[in-house]
């Protein structure tokens, strides 16, 4: 069958078609108003054959940040319903004198206390009185709320009240989410969040989804979670909160993947498109996951992959301040109107500021399938450069400078931030922009290399294709550690083990196909914060290990506190295959030159056709490599050769430093 990855971004929706082994990349401009109009254009010429989608969709990231959620109630236990406004008192910026707090999701006039109690070993203090619910129901109908969230205390022990007032409200019609089917842990105000935002996204990506369904007439799609698996649409319109970073994630995976191929384990990627960047880290060969996520400084307690999002792409807006300051970003062009260049719009980009540069190549933009205009680039850029006092290519680089600016503090986050020296690490730009900017971000960092994979410019689409399916499954424990827990711990994970495998079952795949993989959050007593570890007999010492190997101490044994039981339902769901091209160990033949303004000057670049390299040649630099979904730029100081996979790898002195033992 036909398996088509599909990435939809703010500017470009990208396609990879696999047919049997064959790779085929596509880029449509994206339709904001309608994202699924830009998808369906994309399969129009794929409609009379049977076909499997793998969906990245920015739906819920959007409706979030534009504000374009459905009413939303919240309903929590008595006198708590100052619990959403309250939240934490930590301080983003510590030295802020205008610090703020993020803005309550839902005003208080809709947050509703209901006189029931548990206590924190989940026995009853005060019973639920369902009468009192279908009075609340009422009222919010009179407030034409859709919506509603249930946060009530302790309902990680038993949701029985949060059964019956769900229950209660789903027969009068509103959309409803309760925070023991979303996260049943305890922490009052994150499990608040997150179930308040599930519930008021819900409606939004419901309305998508059966779109997209209606649209595809009965073909199978699955979307991409924000920690890198797959799930079906249904349990996506249940669960919409875990696609809050649905597309880049796919990116994220096809970095794994292709690392894999080449041998190399420890990577930045660096996502660069129209509208914004995103960063990860890959170590060693594995994702860097996180549950301490953000978004608007609110707090999303959910398995992510963890990614540092800019506001810095292609379509980032340069603008001069009212002090006479050049900015840039983070507003963006976006694909409507979109830069100066796409002929449409007179806002200046970084994207008008390559074409000003020389970097960007009119005849080859797209493969030459998308007309540009370079003369409103030079009018634009030339305004700004008019309102600065500087030069026309100085103030196009000067763009370019500072929006790479902005990504470097988004490498900075992922590694030194984290411990990690980024020295130690290979570059991986991807996105329609990643590779002109890669180079003058490794000169930031102390970076001396770069890979870029192929298919770099619908890289994240093509990270659809190799991402397996995965469903979190989690019960709070909250017991110190013992060797009586043991047979506790064991009966519970195996009612957890056999939901994971109906989940399995239900999505189609055999026992054989399936894993289930256990596992543990462990911290020290008197720690606000637990790692998460695989459930083994020993998992006590290996918890000791991995705290130790990360903040340089451990306790004994009888310090453990066991939070959280994780069960993780894993299925394969296919693999790319990449046949290896003829190898040809000669240097390339350029197709031309082209003049590039870089670091201040004017310079003769040598210019390549991706598409027709081979592996094991060399290419004399400076280049540019124009392909059809994107381009790369190669400064004088790199060396660069086509590996066996067909990635360009990029190599710059000096030679990094040895890691110490």
């Amino acid at each position: 069958m036909l398996r088509i990855g599909v990435d939809t971004g703010g500017t470009f929706t990208d396609f990879v078609f696999l047919d049997g082994d064959k790779l085929q990349p596509l880029k449509l401009p994206s339709t904001p108003k309608n994202p699924a109009q830009a998808i369906l254009q994309g399969l129009s010429a794929h409609r009379d054959e049977p076909f499997a989608l793998i969906h990245g969709t920015t739906v819920s990231t959007n409706a979030f940040l534009q504000k374009k959620m459905a009413k939303t109630a919240f309903l929590c236990t008595k006198g708590f319903e100052h619990l959403l406004t309250i939240g934490r008192q930590n301080r983003i910026a510590l030295f802020s004198l205008q610090a703020q707090k993020p803005d309550p999701l839902v005003p208080l006039s809709l947050c509703l206390g209901v006189n029931e109690r548990l206590k924190s070993d989940g026995s009853v203090l005060k019973d639920i009185d369902i009468t009192e619910i279908e009075e609340m129901g009422r009222f919010l109908k009179k407030r034409r709320v859709e919506a509603v969230a249930i946060v009530f205390l302790h309902s990680y022990r038993d949701p029985g009240h949060e059964q019956a007032a769900a229950a209660c409200l789903r027969g009068q019609g509103f959309v409803v989410t309760a925070s023991h089917e979303i996260m049943p842990e305890y922490r009052e105000y994150e499990r608040a969040v997150v179930t308040v935002l599930n519930s008021a996204l819900k409606p939004v990506v419901a309305d998508y989804v059966h779109h997209l369904e209606q649209a595809l007439a009965g073909e199978k799609f699955f979307i991409i979670q924000s920690n890198g698996g797959i799930l079906s649409p249904d349990r996506i319109i249940q669960e919409p909160i875990r696609t809050i970073i649905s597309g880049p994630a796919g990116g994220v995976i096809a970095g794994r993947w292709i690392g894999g191929l080449a041998a190399d384990n420890n990577l930045i990627t660096l996502d660069m498109g129209g509208t914004s960047t995103d960063v990860s880290m890959i170590k060693e060969g594995e994702i860097a996951l996180t549950r301490e996520s953000s978004i608007e400084n609110l707090p999303l307690r959910l398995p992510m992959i963890n990614i540092v999002t800019v506001g810095a792409g292609g379509g980032s807006i340069a603008r001069v301040d009212r002090g006479g300051v050049l900015q840039v970003g983070p507003e963006s062009a976006a694909a409507d109107p979109g830069p100066a260049c796409y002929g449409k719009s007179s806002l200046a980009t970084v994207t008008d500021a390559f074409v000003v540069m020389g970097a960007i190549l009119p005849d080859m933009f797209l493969g030459g399938k998308m007309k540009i205009f370079p003369e409103r680039s030079l009018e634009v850029i030339g305004r700004l450069a008019k309102k600065i006092g500087k030069g026309l290519e100085e103030t196009a680089e000067g763009i370019v400078r500072i929006s790479v600016s902005t990504m470097e503090r988004a490498l900075r986050a992922v590694t030194l931030e984290k411990g990690e020296d980024p020295r130690f690490f290979t570059l991986m730009p991807f996105g329609g922009a990643g590779g002109l900017v890669a180079s003058m971000l490794t000169e930031r960092l102390g970076i001396t290399r770069i890979l870029v994979p192929i298919y770099q410019g619908v890289f994240s689409a093509l990270g659809m294709l190799v991402a397996d399916f995965k469903k979190d499954i989690v019960r709070s424990f909250l017991r110190p550690y013992s060797a009586a827990v043991g047979e506790e711990l064991s009966g519970i994970l195996a009612g957890m083990r056999a939901e994971a495998e109906k989940i399995l079952a239900e999505e189609g795949f055999s026992a054989a196909a399936g894993q289930v993989l256990p596992f543990l959050d462990v911290r020290y007593k008197g720690q606000s914060y637990e790692l998460t570890i695989p459930y083994t007999p020993g998992f006590a010492g290996a918890f000791h290990q991995e705290h130790r190997k990360l903040y340089s101490y451990s306790l004994k044994d009888e310090n453990c506190e066991i939070v959280n039981l994780r069960v993780l339902a894993l299925a394969k769901t296919g693999r790319l295959k990449l046949d290896k091209r003829e190898t040809r160990h000669t240097e390339a033949t350029p197709l031309g030159q082209q003049g590039v303004y870089l670091n201040g000057q004017w310079q003769v670049f040598h210019i390549f056709h991706r598409e027709d390299l081979y592996p094991g040649q060399t290419l004399a630099s400076p280049a540019i490599v124009a392909s059809a979904d994107a381009t790369v730029l190669i400064p004088a100081n790199f060396r660069a050769q086509v590996d066996d996979w067909g990635n360009i790898a990029m190599h710059s002195s000096p030679v990094p430093p040895a890691r110490q033992p």
